[in-house]
Parts: structure tokens; sequence; C-alpha cells
């Protein structure tokens, strides 16, 4: 399953993501996600696992019979200058072995170094926009998105007067933090809505909800398997990580649910994020 993004590229619908995979490990992840069918893979700056994404790469394409198009490769950075935006977006493209990035996000809408209140946020974040557009006209870039914005940080980036709308809006999205009226703005700004920690932190009470368990034995599937359903249903995209070959696998395969049955997880909103990534907060 894929979707087209507003660029005219194609991403996959569910994608592996690889926080905390790193150093000797990333090689026989990225090997097991290859063999059970997985073509997109979420790193980010911040994660310090891109060069060994990028030699695990180097081995593992042609073992599989892949080509660097076959996969779609996510990175993100937070806020800075341009010019060291530029300077990371070089060092992106020499440690994953690639001359693109298929989707290259805005990880954040402040910077580290600066509260959220601080102004200069903006100024970063605009400058940050304009330098991965940038890179995107010059080729090493296709797509070029953000994560954990609000809609306020989106306006932001319409007053621009170009390239407006981002390619992907990467948030926290789960059956407990529905985020309704930012999904259906970036679904009327035709932005591409992707999930991360789709599985709420394994959230007991969410998995252990009537709806979750009747729905996971109707389809004959984990729970989990229905979180995921619950986003993929909606064209939302999905980057579950695992290290475990079988839970690899198993998050691939989620089912079509009907549009009555998402209405009802829905209703398990709770307004409550379980990540700390409160764009929401920053000005």
């Amino acid at each position: 399953m894929a979707v087209k993004l507003n660029t005219g590229y194609e991403c996959p619908l569910v994608g592996l993501g690889t926080y905390k995979i790193v150093g000797d490990e990333v090689l026989p992840v990225l090997d097991a996600a290859l063999t059970a069918g997985y073509r997109l893979f979420d790193t980010a700056k911040v994660y310090n696992n891109e060069k060994e994404i990028g030699n695990a790469f180097e081995v593992l394409l042609s073992k599989h019979h892949l080509k660097r198009e076959d996969i779609f490769i996510t990175t993100k950075l937070h806020p800075n200058t341009e010019e060291n935006v530029k300077k990371l977006v070089n060092e992106s493209l020499e440690s994953l072995k690639t001359n693109y990035i298929d989707m290259y996000l805005i990880h954040y809408p402040k910077s580290f170094d600066y509260s959220d209140g601080d102004p200069t946020n903006k100024i970063l974040r605009i400058a940050t926009w304009n330098a991965l557009c940038e890179s995107k006209d010059e080729g090493k870039i296709r797509s070029v998105g953000v994560s954990s914005y609000e809609i306020r940080h989106l306006e932001e980036l319409r007053e621009l007067g170009k390239n407006f709308p981002p390619c992907c809006n990467q948030v926290e999205y789960h059956p407990h933090f529905c985020r309704v009226e930012l999904k259906n703005y970036c679904s009327t700004n035709n932005i591409f809505f992707q999930a991360f920690s789709s599985l709420a932190r394994h959230n007991e009470g969410l998995l252990s909800s009537a709806i979750i368990t009747e729905l996971a034995e109707k389809y004959d599937v984990p729970k989990t398997t229905i979180l995921l359903s619950w986003a993929t249903s909606q064209c939302v995209g999905v980057i579950p990580k695992s290290t475990n070959p079988s839970r690899l696998s198993q998050n691939l395969r989620t089912v079509q649910l009907e549009e009555t049955e998402v209405l009802k997880i829905s209703e398990l909103n709770l307004n409550q994020h379980y990540v700390r990534t409160t764009g929401w907060l920053v000005l």
C-alpha cells in the first residue's frame, strides 16, 4: 500500500521506524525488514544511526535484489540556520550513501537551543524550510515535510507564499490522541498525515478496550494490528518500530477496517499524548 504525495512521489503507507535501533543492531534489523517486505525506512539526525543505515543498505540492497529507487528513506533535522541545514543535508546524503533523500522533515517546530516561547524558533523554522526547499530544487531531496507541526506552524509556511503545502506532517496519532482538527486541516490541504507512536506506547487501557479486543477477535489478528489498521484504514501512514522479525512481519499485515469500526475506535479519544513531543506549546 502506498500514497501519492503532493510532490508526485509515492510513499509506502507502512514503514519501519528506526528510533533506538543503533550500532550493530541496524544491519540485521534492516535485513529482516527487507525480507518481510518493508520499503519505507524512517530515521532522523537525533537517532544517530544514519551512517549505520547507509552501510547496511550498501550491503543489503544487492542481497535482496533491490535498487536504491525501490526503497523510500525519510530523515529529519531540528530547526537550524540555513547554512547549517545545508551542511546537515549533505551529511545525510553522505552517511546514507545516496544521492537523494526521498523525504526530509523538519523534526520539530523548535530548536534544541531555545525555549518554547522564544521567537527565534520561528526564524529558524523558516530558515530551515527555505534551506530544505533549496536542497529539493538542487535534486538532493525529493519531498520536504514537517513533524509535530500545529496548524499555526503550517499556516506560517503558507504565508511564505511558495512551496506550500509541505508533503507530510508526521505527528503522534493513535486512538487516545486523535488530533481531529489537525488531521482535517492536513486532509484539506493535501498534506500526508503520517503517525508516530501508533501503538500509544502499548498503553494497556487502550489495548484492553472492548472495541479493540472485539475487532482483534473478528479479524483474527493481534490487538496491535488493529491499532495500526485504524490508521491505515484512513490512509494515515504508520512507522512502527520493532527489532523482532516476527513482529516486523506482523506489523506489515494491516487489515482494512469498516468505516463504522474506525469511528467506533475513534470514540476512545482522550486527547492524551504519550510522547514528549508537545509542538502545540511551541510559538
